[in-house]
């Protein structure tokens, strides 16, 4: 403010000191120097009246109104998404209890030299019901996916995508099959070895069907 308050009386004071020797020139404010000045002020000037006119009443009034109503927008946004989850899980439990076989698809490949730890089950993972069945085998993870492979090669109607993960040493297989048809099923297979380790963890799952959430 006082920078720019002191060009612009330097301004004036130049214009009233230079203004005779100016009169010999047709039109003294076709110097450049002089019009980048005069545009600088002009400039200077305006920024200075913002700074003096902070907003209107009525311009903060309405800019409170609406971070009034993105806050109240968020909250409500939050609340929702609360109250799904719990119907989520409240669903998830329901088919966890629900009666019934709790077994894989029957297309399931067989796995070579494999010992369960216990019947399949139903657990919650990820927000979704699926059948677990543990164990393990002698082979190597590589075999096992090897063997999965081939059985759903033959089968001629699954899709599958294998993923390879050696860490440290560790080797982990993770094998997805899938049906081609309706209605759609699919089976996971991850098995691991550690180091050092002659037995391989083998666990096989199956999501069941999404279950039916009420909407508001």
């Amino acid at each position: 403010m006082r920078r720019q308050t002191r060009l612009l009386s330097f301004l004036v004071i130049s214009c009233l000191l230079f203004a005779p020797l100016l009169q010999a020139q047709d039109n003294p404010l076709n110097d450049p120097d002089l019009k980048e000045m005069l545009k600088e002020a002009q400039e200077m000037q305006k920024e200075a009246k913002k700074l003096q006119n902070p907003a209107a009443p009525d311009a903060r009034k309405k800019l409170g109104e609406m971070l009034s109503q993105a806050k109240e927008e968020e909250a409500r946004q939050e609340e929702q998404e609360k109250r799904e989850k719990q119907k989520l899980q409240a669903a998830l439990k329901k088919q966890l209890e629900a009666p019934g076989p709790v077994v894989l698809p029957d297309w399931t490949p067989a796995t070579p030299e494999f010992k369960a730890a216990g019947a399949p089950a139903r657990k919650i993972v990820d927000d979704e019901v699926r059948i677990v069945q543990t164990g393990t085998s002698s082979l190597a993870p590589e075999k096992i996916a090897d063997n999965w492979q081939a059985a759903a090669a033959a089968a001629n109607n699954l899709n599958q995508s294998l993923n390879k993960i050696n860490v440290n040493g560790k080797i982990t297989r993770i094998l997805f099959l899938s049906t081609r048809t309706d209605p759609r099923q699919e089976v996971e297979l991850e098995a691991s070895r550690e180091p050092d380790s002659k037995i391989t963890q083998v666990e096989i799952s199956s999501p069941l069907p999404k279950p039916d959430i009420e909407t508001e």
